[in-house]
């Protein structure tokens, strides 16, 4: 208070100014107090609105103390046996644009009769979604399976400039955990997800009330963890055109051991998983439709497609070309029980129609096929000296493939007759000695094959 250098003046108010600064302005040291507030004390405290302060300088702001807890702005969500509002449903209602909706350790989603989905509609207001700490701020809706527990709603193309925001929240129980529509650029961090029925995370399609189509492209997932869910850990669907979707330092987990869900269904033009970790999933553990130029790297994969009868880490079919994978870690060992009786996975990687697709710089190992299946395919590059093999798995095992490369040369074949053309002038192969020409590079001059060791056309 002006002119006082205690807390309160001689009637006992309290500053919002004087509050903060003893309080610190971080969320955890303002909430610290929140969870032990007396409400038989609160006339300690003048509930005075602002505008009623003597001054109306901004000195004498109070922060309101009520069962709706509002720290300037920052709406606390504590349930019905604590300072604050019962559920996030309240909360969203009294929140204006830019507030931030704070679930505190004391919220109990079953206690508090929430009604789910939980919806934020980034279409009425633009209010961020928060937790304090992902292992202690939960949502929680083991209670009801079969409702969806977060939904967010966003206004897509129609407004680049905003965005929805989630973080720092364990979402668990229910049927799916986060059902993303219409949300273009959204982000969502240092979110759990676990034990949901249905997927983790879903991107679909969305519908307005007008019969407008809106999409849900270039969202941000960073520090993500979707573990023990029933469906696939993160699935983006193809009608919801996630393009340009990237998920940063991301987990999926032991999901779908029951319905052989995929840990992440990848979908969208230059989409990635970069980072984090895809292990122990029923399905593949990285399965990508549905898009092109997609692309995992620096990623760690173990034990996935554990209801699989031939497992594979990665699965890439003919709807994602262009697809890149690099610098990653793939064990193929089971380390616990998996339902397919297998101690082990098929392939780290199968790629199934997909042309043009580069694989580099992996280490592998524990695969009883091969870490590399390439079938029907154009242009492949594999980079075959950039990959470790840490046990006896083969590299490769592919058929029926065009023009396969190692670091831009094509690998050994018959290029007798043209056959394959080369896809450029310049374009460089290896011969494998069939009819005339020797084994050894050869060069495409646009119309056949010359043997650059000594100047022949191959034939």
């Amino acid at each position: 208070m002006t002119g006082h250098d205690s807390a309160a003046d001689s009637s006992g108010r309290v500053g919002r100014r004087t509050l903060l600064q003893a309080a610190g302005t971080s969320s955890a040291s303002v909430l610290a107090g929140c969870g032990r507030f007396d409400p038989e004390r609160s006339a300690d405290v003048d509930q005075r609105r602002p505008a009623d302060n003597d001054g109306g300088d901004g000195e004498h702001q109070i922060v309101e103390l009520e069962p709706q807890l509002n720290l300037g702005g920052r709406r606390v969500v504590s349930g019905p046996d604590s300072v604050g509002y019962d559920t996030i449903r309240a909360a969203w209602r009294a929140a204006g644009d830019g507030d931030v909706i704070f679930v505190h350790g004391t919220y109990d989603a079953e206690a508090a009769d929430e009604p789910l989905p939980v919806t934020l509609d980034y279409t009425e207001k633009e209010v961020m979604l928060s937790g304090g700490h992902p292992s202690a701020s939960v949502i929680d809706a083991r209670h009801a399976p079969e409702k969806n527990v977060v939904e967010v709603i966003g206004k897509a193309h129609a407004d680049y400039r905003n965005k929805a925001l989630v973080q720092h929240l364990k979402i668990r129980g229910g049927d799916i955990g986060l059902r993303i529509r219409g949300a273009t650029y959204s982000t969502y961090k240092d979110l759990i997800i676990h034990g949901t029925g249905g997927d983790g995370v879903r991107v679909e399609e969305y519908t307005d009330s007008q019969g407008q189509d809106k999409q849900s492209f270039g969202m941000t997932f960073r520090n993500c963890m979707v573990w023990r869910c029933g469906g696939a850990g993160v699935r983006l669907e193809p009608g919801a055109q996630p393009h340009g979707t990237t998920f940063y330092g991301c987990d999926s987990l032991f999901n779908g051991l029951e319905t052989g869900a995929p840990g992440v269904a990848l979908r969208g033009y230059s989409s990635r998983w970069v980072n984090g970790v895809v292990q122990n999933n029923g399905g593949f553990g990285i399965e990508a439709r549905a898009g092109a130029s997609q692309s995992v790297r620096d990623a760690y994969l173990e034990g996935n497609g554990m209801t699989q009868s031939h497992p594979h880490g990665i699965f890439v079919d003919e709807t994602s070309p262009g697809f890149t994978l690099q610098n990653c870690y793939f064990q193929g060992g089971y380390f616990r029980p998996a339902p397919s009786g297998r101690d082990r996975g098929f392939r780290g990687i199968a790629v199934a129609g997909a042309d043009g697709v580069e694989l580099r710089g992996c280490t592998y190992k524990n695969y009883t096929g091969a870490f590399c299946h390439l079938r029907e395919t154009e242009d492949a590059d594999v980079h075959i000296p950039t990959h470790t093999g840490l046990d006896s798995t083969d590299f490769q095992d592919s058929w029926d493939n065009r023009r396969v490369r190692s670091s831009g040369i094509m690998l050994e074949s018959d290029l007798s007759d043209g056959r394959p053309e080369g896809r450029f002038v310049g374009d460089v192969g290896t011969h494998d000695g069939t009819g005339d020409g020797p084994w050894g590079l050869a060069m495409w001059n646009g119309r056949a094959w010359v043997s650059v060791m000594n100047g022949t056309v191959i034939r």
